[in-house]
């Protein structure tokens, strides 16, 4: 497994750059955030060929809904777009959400109604669309399914099967789910299970612990357990710590957190 640093949340008392070679200092792999059109991608690529560290991960959708026909088109324009920002920063994933997420990460409701079969029909269009641009650009797409009880109330893709039965039906090796340990522990639980039957349809993981999105060991979540089910699975890519450091500096927090996992 590799292991990558979210510094949107982690290395907060830090500038956004300074937070990679930090994150270096720590002993990630990687780097990771959520929009990139806030940032200044020339700086973050210095700093990511100075440390050597990848930016695996950032948000691929910028305009619409993936569940709203109507936005198809903007949907995947904004990706494409995406895309390329990709190749500046040689990041190999991109994480997909089916709804607009706004500033504060609350969910923007659509401002008319969109029935199931819609939300489907469109998903499925988008993804298929998105299908031989991810090939063609050997970038991972990776669908995350979020929770609607704590943090995203209103968000369509709130369960992991539903995500791995699309994953599943698109059939590409560069369409596959983010399983989010956090959001799934809050929405259906047997996160050591789902993972174990699931591993082939997962590209990506992230991790926080459970209630408060703080650190791993600070919940009630067992990532002992979980990560020895994780390496018998024999999964062998990025892990993104995804979490509000809670009780010491990202520092100190980060080496008990490996020391936990590893």
């Amino acid at each position: 497994m590799k292991y990558s640093a979210c510094i949107e949340m982690l290395y907060q008392e830090y500038d956004l750059v300074k937070r990679i070679y930090k994150a270096k200092e720590s002993g990630f792999n990687a780097v990771e955030f959520w929009l990139w059109q806030n940032k200044d991608l020339d700086a973050v690529k210095k700093a990511l060929d100075d440390t050597g560290l990848e930016l695996c991960v950032f948000q691929g959708n910028i305009e619409g809904r993936m569940i709203d026909p109507r936005d198809n088109e903007a949907y995947i324009a904004g990706v494409k777009k995406s895309i390329e920002a990709a190749r500046k920063v040689g990041a190999k994933h991109l994480f997909l959400m089916t709804d607009i997420l706004q500033e504060d990460r609350t969910v923007l409701e659509p401002p008319y109604p969109i029935s199931e079969e819609d939300k489907i029909k469109s998903i499925k269009y988008v993804l298929n669309t998105l299908k031989p641009l991810a090939e063609e650009a050997g970038i991972t797409m990776v669908i995350e399914p979020l929770n609607i009880y704590v943090d995203h109330k209103g968000y369509y893709l709130s369960h992991s099967k539903p995500a791995f039965d699309m994953v599943r039906e698109i059939g590409s090796k560069n369409i596959k789910v983010l399983y989010d340990i956090y959001h799934m522990q809050i929405m259906e639980g047997n996160i050591i299970q789902t993972i174990k039957d699931n591993i082939d349809a997962i590209g990506y993981i992230h991790i926080a612990d459970v209630p408060g999105r703080f650190q791993p060991g600070t919940g009630e979540i067992n990532y002992t357990n979980i990560f020895k089910a994780i390496r018998e699975t024999g999964y062998k890519g990025y892990v993104g710590f995804e979490f509000e450091p809670k009780g010491a500096d990202t520092e100190k927090v980060v080496k008990d957190v490996f020391g936990l996992i590893k």
